[in-house]
């Protein structure tokens, strides 16, 4: 599969995560942990459900799908316990479990290397993105200031629309990334 499709598919699916739970690492660090949670209990899920071949698709989805939010939902409602993490971020953390990022590696013709492929990019996208968001928004790095103090807090970086140019930046990252590598390293 070409990387620039694969890194855009990764965006995509792990859109509301990498939107809302990337404002501090540790927040992102929260949603990777969520989702991958949730994620594996889907493919176990997932796992028991295929033996048993007379469920309906319907059926298996609605369950999957149950389980997914089930999972991220308790963990996010314990992950102000264990990190800080912002107010605004608590809902994205809750919802990490039915991003269609968990789904991806029970979906029809995903081979499990696609799919672990997958979640290590999504896993250093999302952690990328929450370091990024939190040197240049804050001025800090998991709660602590930036060393050097050379970093003057941009807030737009801290919002929403930081997270969309972060994210942005990646995926147009990634395009030039693989056309210098086709094009044998800048030679025409």
């Amino acid at each position: 599969m070409d990387e620039v499709l694969r890194i855009e598919r990764i965006v995509l699916l792990g859109l509301v995560t990498l939107l809302g739970a990337t404002g501090t690492l540790l927040t992102a660090l929260a949603g990777l942990t969520i989702s991958a949670a949730a994620a594996l209990a889907v493919c176990g899920v997932n796992a028991v459900v295929r033996i048993t071949a007379g469920e309906s698709p319907f059926a298996r989805w609605s369950l999957l799908i149950s389980v997914g939010f089930i999972i991220s939902w308790l963990l996010a409602s314990l992950a102000p316990f264990v990190v800080v993490v912002p107010d605004g971020a608590i809902l994205f953390l809750q919802l990490a479990g039915v991003s269609p990022i968990v789904f991806y590696a029970v979906a029809q013709k995903v081979s499990a290397r696609d799919a672990l492929i997958g979640w290590a990019q999504f896993g250093v996208l999302l952690l990328t993105a929450g370091v990024v968001r939190e040197v240049f928004g804050r001025g800090t790095i998991a709660g602590y200031l930036a060393p050097g103090g050379f970093v003057i807090p941009a807030d737009f970086f801290a919002s929403p629309m930081g997270a969309f140019l972060v994210v942005g930046a990646v995926v147009l990252g990634a395009r030039v990334a693989v056309r210098f590598a086709t094009n044998g390293g800048g030679k025409q």
